[in-house]
């Protein structure tokens, strides 16, 4: 299952077509017709439930892989170890968060705040309450963005 978000500007007007210029996003789901075995793409509309795409995802197939989130756990509790030892406080940005699994790892290693980063709305929605449903919502802050389109420093996201 792929997702393609497409981007439109249009504009209405001739005289000054930059005034008027808008954008519509509209997000595209990939399915392969049994029948042909063609690959075929479904506008879909703005309150498409995501829900059951999310689990049939790669999603999914990272929430199960026992080595891969055993070496995660070591690794933020070896760093957030080392920066508490330092004597500073621990603040960790998860790019990308998913489900929230690495955020909450994180949290649970001791980190003093957690920024989660994920742009794809639908699963930003669902690690916010998968976050706030495991008793992490007051260290881990879900950014419902692309990284690229965060800034650094206090105050900001």
């Amino acid at each position: 299952m792929w997702f393609l978000r497409s981007c439109c500007i249009f504009c209405t007007g001739k005289a000054r077509p930059f005034s008027c210029v808008s954008s519509l996003m509209q997000v595209f789901r990939q399915t392969l017709n049994p029948t042909t075995g063609r690959a075929e793409w479904a506008a879909m509309d703005e309150d498409y439930d995501y829900n059951q795409e999310v689990a049939r995802s790669s999603y999914t197939d990272m929430l199960h892989d026992e080595e891969r989130n055993k070496k995660y756990k070591a690794g933020l509790e070896l760093a957030i170890g080392r920066v508490h030892g330092r004597g500073q406080r621990a603040h960790v940005l998860d790019i990308g968060t998913g489900s929230g699994l690495l955020s909450m790892l994180a949290a649970q290693a001791g980190a003093d705040k957690v920024t989660a980063c994920e742009c794809f709305k639908p699963m930003a929605g669902a690690a916010r309450k998968i976050i706030q449903k495991n008793g992490f919502a007051d260290k881990i802050t879900v950014v419902p963005k692309r990284s690229t389109d965060m800034t650094a420093g206090p105050g900001t996201t």
